[in-house]
């Protein structure tokens, strides 16, 4: 898995992209997303319950009840997020098979071009969080 320091980067397209707001801090978010990787490995993204649809939205469902409230637009940011962090992970780790290469490696200018692209082809940008 790529390093947090990717992610960053990829949180920080999103917020020129204006899909996610410029004061969200996604740390917990890639926490979350990276629990279970070092035993997992990289097959934590098919093992971990939280990188589906449904664990996503119990995350942030998770999130907002630790916290007591939050406002919609945040709770949008943290799914958004969740799926760029699902997003830079794939690209990532297929070049890295494809480079025989190591993360840092890397052309990490084309790793977030086909990141952004997949989560835009993907309809990630147009997600948004709902309260029941």
């Amino acid at each position: 898995m790529p390093s947090r320091e990717y992610h960053r980067g990829f949180d920080a397209l999103l917020r020129k992209k204006r899909v996610i707001c410029e004061d969200t801090d996604g740390e917990s978010v890639h926490r979350r997303m990276d629990k279970g990787s070092k035993w997992f490995q990289e097959a934590h993204r098919d093992l971990d319950h939280f990188h589906s649809d449904a664990g996503i939205r119990d995350y942030v469902t998770q999130l907002i009840e630790s916290l007591g409230s939050i406002y919609t637009s945040t709770a949008t940011d943290y799914v958004r997020i969740a799926y760029g962090h699902l997003c830079l992970d794939y690209i990532a780790s297929k070049l890295k098979r494809q480079q025989n290469c190591t993360y840092r490696e890397l052309d990490w200018n084309l790793v977030y071009r086909r990141a952004w692209n997949l989560f835009k082809r993907k309809g990630y940008k147009r997600k948004y969080y709902k309260y029941d």
